[in-house]
């Protein structure tokens, strides 16, 4: 079902969704909602109630937004495989432009990690906590631990660079099903940060979303299976099959893995990626 309209939404996870129409022009500033309360971000939605839902066109992902004087949050929903696509591979990249620009130069790679105790222990080290004997025993007691990073997508870029080094660092969580796909993010608004400025309550930016697309394990296989489509091609007097394969690949990039004999991509691999131009609330609002 396609949604041309905002939807207003009281939503809990394992719940049917209750869905209110409000008209919101496609080119009009997506409207952050003032979050009166901190977000807890923790794959649930309870802090979600009555959020304003919109659609993503193309991916047919649901997502709202909400703000107050320190954190961007942002709530996505996927109700199928083909629009989650292969985020669990891929992560989510958010960008972002204080100057209204679409650009992939500033933003953060949201993706899980497995660790095992001692990565963690090395990784919490790393970050200027001591960690007692017995505080590293009681890690250790666990084998391996999913770590949620927020990292910057210029890995290039210097820390300290921000206007206000947030005290917090960019965070998410996610649970997901076939059947609904909850993830949630958490972004300091010190940390949105461009020609020395960081954005604040009130003020107006542009966002970008990019998840899914083929893991290089995937694509190897898709071109291999295309290789040996052709060679049965050729044997069988058919033509260059795996050319022709290989050029829906190289020319589908937005695709994902055929079938067993390599074929049409797989909309369940299809890399997804939109803009939308944001107001941030301002208290009050």
């Amino acid at each position: 079902m396609k949604f041309s309209r905002a939807t207003v939404v009281g939503l809990v996870i394992g719940a049917s969704l209750g869905l209110a129409g409000a008209a919101f022009p496609a080119e009009k500033a997506v409207q952050s909602q003032w979050a009166a309360a901190p977000v807890r971000v923790d794959g649930a939605s309870q802090d979600w109630q009555d959020a304003v839902l919109l659609t993503d066109k193309g991916s047919k992902a649901e997502y709202a937004l909400r703000n107050d004087g320190e954190f961007l949050y942002i709530l996505f929903l996927f109700k199928s495989p083909t629009s989650l696509s292969t985020y669990e591979v891929s992560g989510m990249k958010v960008y972002y432009s204080l100057a209204g620009k679409k650009a992939k130069g500033t933003g953060f790679h949201f993706v899980k990690r497995s660790l095992s105790a001692d990565e963690l222990i090395a990784n919490i080290e790393k970050g200027g906590e001591a960690l007692t004997e017995e505080k590293k025993a009681e890690i250790r007691k666990q084998k391996g631990y999913m770590t949620y990073v927020g990292m910057p997508v210029d890995v290039k870029k210097v820390p300290g660079q921000a206007a206000v080094e947030p005290d917090e660092p960019p965070t998410f969580r996610d649970k997901l099903s076939p059947q609904l796909s909850v993830v949630e993010f958490r972004i300091p608004l010190a940390g949105l940060v461009e020609a020395g400025q960081s954005a604040a309550a009130g003020t107006a930016l542009k966002l970008g979303f990019e998840w899914g697309g083929m893991t290089a394990e995937m694509r190897s296989a898709y071109m291999a299976r295309a290789a040996d489509a052709g060679s049965q091609a050729r044997g069988a007097g058919g033509g260059d099959l795996a050319s022709q394969v290989s050029g829906n690949y190289e020319g589908g990039g937005e695709g994902g893995m055929g079938g067993a004999m390599g074929g049409r991509p797989d909309p369940r691999t299809r890399k997804h990626a939109f803009w939308i131009d944001v107001k941030l609330a301002a208290r009050g609002d």
